[in-house]
């Protein structure tokens, strides 16, 4: 009788993924499944309203902003200068229609099902991307302002990149990039110039483990890219050598 083959991972890795799987069906069971994006009672993730309005950013696009192209290899006629810093954006839906209430739900409310949604959308749109990420690379999260942060009870960015993080097998390093002073909301009527409300807003608090890096820049939506480059500056200049920026939507 031959030995039993040995498992590619440690038992401590099958342990927690154990549990993770239980957990999920507990929630399923306990939990009566919801639309991810008008909260109504529905078979699966979004209703069929909701699921006809959300908006996928598929197809043949642009490897650096995800815009789709008019045939595969064609030049992309969008303007790449809100990414200034920032190697490729991936994004998997349009931040309108049931996409920008997904991320709504989840950002305002806290809402677990938009969450999961949110991540498996994330997931998918990176592993279709010709974007391949090192097993060295680090997971990082647009971070809230601590104020903020208490105010909500959370911060969405944060959740996002963690579970990404955990999915990919990638570190995540929550604690490298930090909001070194409050800024309004980019879509506060106050705001004049979204580049300066939140120039200079970023610090980066361990230069050391990220110089020559490749980094997984996580966040909920993107519209005028101001707060993604405020960060990119930031870690540029701490030594960065490769920005993927991973979104839920785009405004």
């Amino acid at each position: 009788m031959s030995p039993p083959a040995s498992s590619p991972f440690p038992a401590g890795t099958l342990l927690r993924r154990a549990w993770r799987e239980l957990g999920r069906a507990c929630v399923e069971v306990l939990a009566p499944a919801t639309c991810a994006a008008c909260g109504v009672h529905c078979a699966g993730a979004l209703c069929a309203g909701c699921a006809a309005l959300l908006e996928s950013r598929g197809g043949p696009a642009c490897p650096r902003c995800g815009e789709p192209l008019l045939a595969p290899g064609s030049p992309c006629l969008a303007e790449h200068r809100f990414l200034s810093g920032i190697d490729a954006l991936v994004s998997p839906w349009r931040y309108r229609g049931a996409g920008g209430a997904i991320v709504r739900r989840f950002k305002f409310e806290g809402d677990l099902a938009a969450a999961a949604l949110l991540v498996r959308a994330m997931l998918a749109a990176l592993r279709a991307s010709p974007h391949a990420l090192p097993r060295r690379a680090l997971v990082m999260h647009v971070p809230m302002h601590r104020q903020r942060r208490r105010q909500r009870g959370f911060d969405q960015a944060e959740r996002l990149a963690s579970s990404l993080a955990r999915e990919l097998q990638l570190r995540f390093v929550g604690a490298a990039l930090r909001r070194g002073r409050a800024t309004l909301s980019q879509t506060d009527p106050r705001v004049t110039s979204r580049a300066e409300n939140v120039a200079g807003a970023f610090v980066v608090a361990r230069p050391r483990l990220l110089a020559e890096a490749t980094v997984l820049l996580v966040d909920d939506v993107i519209t005028s890219g101001g707060t993604a480059r405020a960060c990119a500056e930031a870690l540029r200049a701490a030594g960065v050598r490769r920005i993927l920026l991973l979104t839920g939507a785009v405004g």
